[in-house]
């Protein structure tokens, strides 16, 4: 069990070096009872910066993206800061993005572990956020990636939108990002190729591939993961009335030296020698026009990218 003395220390980092809380602040910690210890222990700290905290619980929703009840989306608009440790994502959720117009300072925290809430948090921020900085200046730049890997990948993506840097400072109005962190982000505009996916979350625990035409999965494995990982999409499209739910979403790289593969997505994604692409939602990213009630990450082990024909990692090491 994780002590508590190491509870308070990762909420302080992300209160305090992360988000700036201030004195007389409002902030808001939104949670499911699965989380009740960092729950308690973000409010905990809250009060001791002297911010006006409050901590509200809300049963989990079913799926990353699922919008929380009224009251809660209601709350995070009257707050200046808001954590969500839940089990599924809200980052990506009107919710999210109508408290961050109205001025809220956000960090989304899905399917997080306490022992990546410490791990994660324990990370030199000074050293993540100059990597972060350094990969998103190429990805930003870049019209072209193509993403290979041991487990045979062999994507090309059309990153010609905005690449955005996730490297834990959430100090500006209407910031948001996951905490802990350390990611550069952005929307393709498309992708074709074979995606080859290597973990994701309970869905995904063995290389399983996937074919992408246009932007959307064509093709599924046939393997247990692949079923899995069908069936979630489906559902969602289901939802949506429309395919975009089987639409590659996101591309990113992770940078946090600390976090390590063990199947929770809010670590799995943020690995230093990792890359990830997700299905569903893009609209929280700059020209991403893909809305969806689904925001799903899956992780790429060791790979080799290419942007514009430079390689920039290969089998996870950084080449620049």
């Amino acid at each position: 069990m994780i002590s508590d003395r190491r509870m308070t220390r990762a909420a302080n980092t992300a209160l305090s070096q992360c988000l700036g809380v201030r004195e007389g602040e409002k902030l808001l910690i939104v949670a499911n009872p699965e989380y009740r210890r960092i729950g308690e222990a973000l409010y905990a700290e809250g009060v001791k910066l002297g911010a006006q905290a409050a901590l509200l619980y809300y049963p989990k929703a079913g799926i990353n993206g699922e919008e929380p009840p009224a009251l809660i989306a209601g709350a995070m608009v009257k707050s200046d800061v808001v954590v969500a440790p839940t089990v599924a994502s809200l980052t990506h959720t009107s919710a999210r993005r109508r408290a961050c117009k109205a001025g809220a300072r956000v960090a989304t925290m899905p399917g997080i572990t306490e022992e990546f809430f410490v791990r994660g948090l324990s990370a030199d921020y000074d050293d993540l956020m100059g990597l972060t900085k350094e990969i998103h200046r190429y990805l930003d730049a870049a019209k072209v990636a193509h993403v290979t890997s041991p487990s045979g990948c062999d994507l090309v993506l059309d990153v010609r939108n905005p690449a955005i840097v996730s490297d834990g400072n959430l100090k500006m109005r209407g910031s948001f990002s996951n905490l802990p962190t350390g990611e550069t982000e952005l929307a393709p505009k498309n992708a074709k190729g074979i995606l080859v996916v290597d973990r994701c979350a309970q869905y995904v625990d063995e290389p399983t591939v996937f074919e992408i035409d246009k932007g959307h999965i064509v093709k599924y494995d046939g393997n247990p993961s692949g079923r899995r990982l069908k069936r979630l999409i489906e559902g969602a499209k289901v939802k949506d009335g429309n395919d975009n739910a089987s639409f590659v979403a996101e591309f990113a790289i992770g940078t946090n030296k600390k976090a390590k593969i063990t199947g929770t997505i809010l670590e799995d994604e943020k690995v230093f020698g990792t890359c990830h692409v997700a299905f569903g939602d893009n609209t929280s990213y700059p020209g991403g026009k893909n809305p969806s009630v689904l925001h799903m990450d899956v992780i790429v082990c060791k790979p080799t990218i290419a942007l514009d024909g430079r390689t920039i990692m290969k089998n996870g090491k950084l080449t620049t």
